[in-house]
């Protein structure tokens, strides 16, 4: 997955800044699967189910892999970065989970 996602950001012609705004379009299409899909007024009409909420969620990761990847130097960076910081980020949100351990 990693390979796929880096290979395609190298073939994709966008700047930084326009996946980085690709990335705000697809955070907006999973918040709108998940207002249709849990019937928040006004959004149930689109009828967007989680299946729909999953597919967008895996499209908002695979655009924010690639904002990670471009800002790299290189595949080893990307690779090492993406490992340093999910495990750093992780540890943070189970610290505030649970702040006495």
């Amino acid at each position: 997955m990693r390979d796929e996602i880096y290979n395609a950001m190298q073939k994709d012609p966008k700047t930084l800044q326009e996946r980085a705004l690709k990335l705000c379009e697809e955070a907006g299409e999973v918040a709108q699967a998940v207002l249709s899909a849990t019937g928040a007024p006004g959004s149930a009409y689109k009828g967007l189910s989680m299946a729909d909420v999953r597919e967008e969620a895996a499209d908002a990761l695979i655009v924010a892999m690639a904002v990670l990847a471009q800002a790299c130097d290189s595949r080893e960076m990307f690779e090492m970065e993406l490992t340093r910081l999910v495990s750093e980020k992780c540890a943070k949100w189970q610290r505030t989970l649970d702040p006495n351990s």
